[in-house]
């Protein structure tokens, strides 16, 4: 006899760990990105992300990129806690401080730097372009997001707030996507160019159709056990 409330509980539990494998998948990423730090202090011009950019690593340049390589991790820990803490009343004020810090970071450092950095990305202009909106689409969400939680609008905010970490982890993508390609030898200057715009783009498609086909569902589905949840809320 089919049993929905075993069903759901089996659901919950496979998305439980689905999301653990991707978040181990993720720090896994992020140390082998730290780990090649050893080649920053100081620049290696013969490490993979440097080579070929001697007479381009000038003072302006080297203080993007250490801005960047030292701010980007730090955001994602940052988000990662925020993302983890944002029900727990018991640590509301730490949520806050760190969500304070958070963007400040991205939109004093994280996206300036990205800026200065992204007209040199390799292959050419159109993998710039693609960084350069990824910049501007991290500044918006992040500033979309400070000002929903200043107006209380708590439902707007998380999405944002998701959105945003959604960019932030993009790079730890962009990685992960380029050793693919490099294991498999499909690496070329047009992968690259892909990569630079489906690294961001696809995720973000990603969560936007899972959120909106997830709230839409709450909504029709329970609107009596959803009262903070209206089609307001559904941009």
């Amino acid at each position: 006899m089919f049993r929905p409330a075993a069903s759901s509980s089996r659901v919950s539990q496979l998305k439980t760990i689905a999301v653990v494998l991707l978040a181990a998948l993720g720090l896994k990423v992020l140390v082998s990105i730290l780990l090649e730090y050893r080649w920053y202090f100081p620049a290696d011009f013969s490490s993979p992300f440097l080579t070929g950019r001697r007479e381009s690593f000038t003072t302006l340049y080297a203080t993007a990129f250490y801005t960047h390589i030292l701010g980007g991790p730090l955001t994602i820990l940052l988000g990662t806690f925020m993302l983890a803490t944002g029900g727990m009343a018991a640590i509301r004020s730490w949520h806050r401080w760190a969500g304070r810090g958070q963007i400040f970071l991205i939109l004093f450092a994280l996206v300036p730097s990205s800026l200065i950095m992204a007209p040199q990305a390799f292959a050419g202009p159109i993998a710039a372009v693609g960084f350069t909106a990824l910049a501007l689409a991290t500044a918006w969400c992040a500033a979309m997001t400070v000002y929903c939680a200043s107006t209380r609008q708590f439902v707007l905010h998380e999405r944002w707030a998701r959105r945003l970490f959604v960019l932030l982890i993009s790079p730890l993508l962009l990685r992960l996507a380029s050793g693919g390609l490099i294991v498999m030898h499909w690496e070329s200057e047009m992968a690259y160019i892909l990569n630079a715009w489906f690294s961001w783009l696809v995720p973000l498609a990603i969560y936007e159709t899972w959120w909106r086909s997830s709230a839409i569902g709450k909504l029709t589905a329970l609107p009596h056990e959803q009262p903070g949840l209206t089609r307001e809320a559904l941009p």
